[in-house]
């Protein structure tokens, strides 16, 4: 029998990640059933181990984040019920309950319940680590396609139905999400979670839920502002920094701060702390000190809806010449990229100035990538309510078309597995539709090893020999 002390939770997160169980009739230790729609994607950064999870518990749908641990009491070891980026964890999958608590207590005080798994498992524990050992020993980082000729007309097909694969995941997972927010509030949210990127993805998304999008429509731009940045807790009241200000910046301060302590908001006995936000190793002007003034100045401008600042536009694609679709995608990526004014012109943060003064709130590759993963799904989704044939073309057309986004880890891997010098990525006119392919098949393929079902295999497209 294997000794527990020689397993690290790595290993209970892989058994997740694979779902190695002898059944999935789950029941959770307070005894509501559990069904696992999708088990999220792995998260290699801070916060949760899996992301963007889909469960039915007692018949209701949930979306969020799952955490694993060894014993249940490693919830508390680990200070998560402290821990405000733990408050999106829908489910506690733990190897062996020891602890006299049912449901595992969050930051904000929300209970959610715990899955036990010591008597799951589709195999002994000792076989699964004995084998998990045996592939870490055995098992090379060689992708089977790595050195292979690729018959490249069939490698842009695939890339692009993996594209399209991609765009309907993303759809499914608005649609899913619809059931628990509205349109409007789902486009907000998904707006904030990008303007987070990785470190501040999970803050951003939770200040998004504190503050909906219906408490700040019609409002001002500095007193949305306000309201964001006080309950985001990064006003200056809120720190314990002291800091000189010259006579404009001290007004425009005390202006936030006046309009925060009259906000409904202000009153509520919880908000966020400036420890939930991460500044640390990135560019000033990608602060989220900055992010909350640009998406305060797009909320201040769309007036009584964020989506009809949108659909219109994009429906224009329907019928557009490629020119004109250029002009669209500019029209779009403008709306999502507001110019700093007043104080923002030349501050990172408060008190802290920026190396470039002007400095765009939202650049040019985070606007458009705001447009292919979060705008033109929901919009398909929107087209697919109110059963609009045009607008469906519309985002087609426009995902079809528009040109590749910034290059990331997931898509620099999979150039590196799949193409070489002989026969470089450039070939199949690489398209943010077919990065977005990249993305799907390293996430639905690749980080799970299922090299026997690739689709690049299986749809015929290397040849036998590999590449000289």
């Amino acid at each position: 029998m294997v000794d527990l002390k020689n397993i690290d939770e790595h290993f209970f997160q892989t058994v997740w990640n694979e779902q190695r169980f002898l059944d999935f009739d789950f029941k959770s230790t307070d005894g509501r059933s559990i069904q696992v729609l999708k088990p999220g994607f792995w998260n290699s950064d801070e916060g949760p181990d899996f992301v963007q999870a889909e469960l039915l518990i007692d018949g209701d749908l949930y979306a969020g984040d799952v955490e694993i641990h060894i014993n249940s009491s490693g919830w508390y070891n680990h200070k998560h019920h402290l821990d405000p980026r733990y408050n999106r964890v829908i489910l506690h999958v733990v190897y062996l309950n020891d602890d006299i608590n049912l449901r595992t207590r969050l930051q904000n005080g929300k209970r959610i319940p715990t899955l036990e798994i010591l008597n799951r498992l589709d195999a002994p524990i000792g076989d699964l680590f004995d084998e998990r050992k045996k592939s870490q020993e055995t098992s090379t980082d060689d992708c089977r396609v790595t050195g292979k000729t690729l018959k490249i007309e069939c490698i842009q097909s695939i890339f692009d139905e993996l594209g399209q694969d991609r765009l309907m995941e993303k759809a499914d997972g608005m649609r899913n999400l619809l059931i628990r927010v509205d349109f409007e509030q789902l486009l907000y949210e998904s707006i904030m979670e990008a303007l987070g990127y990785t470190k501040n993805r999970k803050s951003f998304r939770e200040l998004a839920q504190r503050v909906p999008l219906s408490e700040l429509l019609g409002k001002s731009d500095e007193s949305i502002q306000a309201i964001l940045f006080g309950v985001s807790g990064l006003l200056p009241s809120q720190s314990q920094q002291v800091i000189e200000w010259d006579e404009g910046d001290r007004r425009f301060i005390e202006r936030l701060e006046s309009i925060w302590e009259s906000a409904a908001h202000y009153k509520h006995p919880t908000h966020m702390t400036a420890e939930q936000w991460r500044f640390a190793k990135m560019r000033p002007a990608n602060y989220p000190s900055r992010r909350i003034p640009a998406i305060a100045q797009i909320i201040s401008r769309c007036q009584d809806t964020l989506m009809m600042n949108f659909l219109p536009l994009i429906e224009e694609a329907a019928t557009a010449n490629k020119r004109a679709l250029v002009r669209i995608r500019r029209r779009l990526q403008e709306r999502l990229m507001p110019a700093p004014s007043g104080y923002w012109e030349d501050h990172s943060h408060f008190g802290k100035g920026i190396p470039q003064r002007g400095a765009a709130l939202i650049g040019m590759d985070r606007a458009s990538d705001i447009i292919v993963n979060s705008l033109l799904p929901l919009a398909l989704v929107w087209a697919e309510h109110s059963q609009s044939p045009k607008l469906t073309e519309a985002v087609q057309r426009l995902y079809d078309s528009y040109p590749k986004l910034q290059e990331n880890h997931i898509t620099q891997q999979i150039e590196t597995q799949v193409f070489s010098q002989e026969q470089p990525i450039k070939r199949i006119s690489p398209s943010a539709k077919k990065q977005q392919g990249a993305i799907y098949l390293y996430r639905n393929f690749c980080s799970s090893r299922l090299c026997d079902l690739c689709p690049i295999i299986e749809g015929g497209g290397v040849g036998e020999e590999e590449a000289g």
